[in-house]
């Protein structure tokens, strides 16, 4: 066991859009860089170094669509060596868990 925790229902406080965002990077030496600065935005729930067409693929939590957009435009895609992004939102969350002991 690593730790306890409260779970905020995001919800709530009125987060109800969830989108998962693949980063495109212009070389993979600006992993490091991105990850930097990816890390200053309160939004970003989670930040992965990934194979395949993306570098990396954050999880971002937003009010709404017009947040996700300037979380987008004015927050991601500002950082330097980002060559583009490509949007999921996602409808519903149908499985959350952790692997069983």
């Amino acid at each position: 066991i690593e730790s306890s925790k409260i779970i905020i229902n995001n919800k709530v406080l009125g987060y109800t859009t969830v989108a998962f965002v693949g980063i495109y990077l212009e070389k993979a030496a600006n992993n490091n860089i991105a990850v930097k600065e990816l890390r200053k935005i309160p939004e970003v729930l989670e930040c992965h170094y990934t194979t395949g067409n993306w570098s990396i693929l954050v999880k971002i939590i937003c009010k709404d669509n017009e947040h996700l957009m300037q979380i987008l435009n004015k927050k991601i895609q500002i950082i330097d060596g980002v060559s583009r992004t490509e949007t999921f939102i996602s409808l519903d969350q149908q499985i959350e868990r952790q692997i069983q002991l």
